[in-house]
C-alpha cells in the first residue's frame, strides 16, 4: 500500500456522475453529483471533460491535491485502454477515462467497473471484511455484481466478471435488453427495465382486452404497489419470481456467505423488492446472509478510492 493521504474518486453511471475527494479512512471530504452530460459524445470527450471539471472544482474548493484518482464506471470496460466500451446503458461507443484523467492531473489513476468498486467499498469501508466470499449486487439503471473471495477481487480476463445483468432469467415475456439480447435479468428488474417488463406483463395478462396504460416509470410502478394497488402488487410478485431466478444464479455461481444489495431500486423499496426476491431463491445451495448496503449509495465511489489507495496492490 502506498502512502497516499487523499484521492479523487469518480463514480460514472448511465444517468449520474458522482465525484469526491476521499481521505484514507474513507471520509468523504468533498462530494459533487451531476447528471451525465447530454452533449456531443464523439470519443466520449464530453463525459470525460465533465468529470475533469468536477474534480477540478473540488480541488479548488478544498485546496487538496489528490495523490491518485480512482474511477468506478458502469461497464463493460476495456482495462487495457482504460475505457468504457459499448455500454448498453450509455450512448457513447467508447469513453476514455483512465489516461486522460491521469495525464490532466499528473497522478496515477485506476479504473474498474462500478460493481467491483462497490464490493471493494463494502469490504474496506463497510462491514463485509469478515466474509469469506462476498457478493455486491446492485439494481440501478442496470444490474451487476462484484465478488471478493478469500480476500481477492474477481476481475475476469478483461475486467468484466460479474456482468450478471445479462444472465437469462425468462423465456416467456421476451423483453429486449439494452445490449440487444432477450430475457436478460437487467431487461426485467433494473431501473431501466422494470417499465418494459411491466408493459409486457400487462399486455400478456390482459390478452388484448385491457386499455393500454400510459408509460410509467419504475418509481411510479413500485410506489403504486407500495400504496396497495392490487394490479401493481400482482406485478411485483412476478418481478420477485424473475429476481429469484437471478439471485439463484448468482448464488450457484459464487457460493457467497454474504450478499449485499444496493442501488435505488432496492434501497427505495427494500421490503417490496429485496424482501420479495429473497423468498423466491431456489434452495440448491446454502442461502447466504443478505443485507442492504449501509453506505447509502456511495459504495462504488468509496470503493474506487480504496482501489486508488492500493494502486499496484489489487
Amino acid at each position: 500500500m502506498n502512502e497516499n493521504t487523499h484521492v479523487a474518486s469518480v463514480d460514472l453511471g448511465a444517468t449520474n456522475i458522482r465525484a469526491g475527494i476521499i481521505r484514507k479512512d474513507g471520509t468523504v471530504v468533498a462530494f459533487s453529483a451531476e447528471g451525465v452530460s447530454k452533449g456531443s459524445c464523439a470519443g466520449g470527450r464530453a463525459v470525460t471533460e465533465q468529470i475533469a471539471s468536477m474534480i477540478s472544482s473540488m480541488i479548488k474548493k478544498t485546496g487538496i491535491t489528490p495523490d491518485a484518482i480512482g474511477i468506478s464506471t458502469a461497464g463493460p470496460v476495456d482495462q487495457k485502454a482504460g475505457s468504457v466500451i459499448r455500454s448498453p446503458n450509455m450512448h457513447c461507443p467508447e469513453i476514455f477515462l483512465r489516461e486522460p484523467l491521469s495525464d490532466l492531473f499528473g497522478v496515477p489513476a485506476v479504473m474498474l467497473s462500478d460493481c467491483k468498486a462497490g464490493v471493494l467499498g463494502e469490504y474496506f469501508y463497510g462491514d463485509a471484511a469478515s466474509a469469506h466470499t462476498v457478493v455486491y449486487l446492485t439494481f440501478s439503471t442496470g444490474i451487476g455484481c462484484g465478488v471478493i473471495a478469500n480476500e481477492s477481487l474477481l476481475s475476469g480476463a478483461d475486467g468484466n466478471a460479474g456482468e450478471v445483468g445479462h444472465v437469462l432469467v425468462d423465456m416467456n415475456y421476451h423483453v429486449q435488453c439494452g445490449c440487444g439480447g432477450f430475457g436478460h435479468w437487467e431487461a426485467y428488474a433494473s431501473g431501466s427495465g422494470i417499465p418494459k417488463f411491466f408493459r409486457s406483463w400487462y399486455e400478456k395478462k390482459c390478452e388484448g382486452r385491457c386499455l393500454a396504460k400510459a408509460d410509467l416509470s419504475t418509481g411510479q410502478i413500485l410506489q403504486s404497489a407500495n400504496l396497495g394497488s392490487r394490479l401493481f402488487l400482482e406485478f411485483t410478485e412476478e418481478l420477485a419470481v424473475v429476481n429469484g431466478r437471478g439471485l439463484s444464479t448468482v448464488i450457484a455461481a459464487y457460493n457467497p456467505d454474504l450478499m449485499i444489495l444496493d442501488g435505488p431500486v432496492v434501497r427505495n423499496y427494500p421490503s417490496l423488492v429485496a424482501g420479495k426476491m429473497a423468498t423466491q431463491v431456489e434452495g440448491y445451495l446454502r442461502m447466504p446472509e443478505i443485507r442492504l448496503t449501509k453506505l447509502e449509495g456511495k459504495a462504488p465511489l468509496i470503493g474506487a478510492a480504496a482501489a486508488a489507495f492500493r494502486i499496484g496492490v489489487l
